[in-house]
């Protein structure tokens, strides 16, 4: 799913992010878990355009963004 997440609250969080947290747009990849990604996992994932890997925010976005 494309912007699951409302384009104007990411440019905000973005703008008010500190510096050092170094925060920029990405691919967000959601995994089933309850478990961690094994190395070679996260090599693929990392191939396939992923820049950070996760398991709530894509239910919670998808979710949320589906029901306005």
């Amino acid at each position: 799913m494309t912007d699951a997440y409302d384009p104007g609250l990411r440019r905000l969080a973005l703008a008010l992010a500190p510096k050092e947290l170094r925060a920029r747009a990405g691919v967000y990849v959601g995994v089933g878990g309850p478990s961690y990604e094994t190395p070679a996992e996260c090599r693929l994932l990392r191939r396939l355009g992923a820049d950070a890997v996760g398991e709530e925010g894509a239910r919670q976005g998808t979710g949320g963004r589906g029901t306005g």
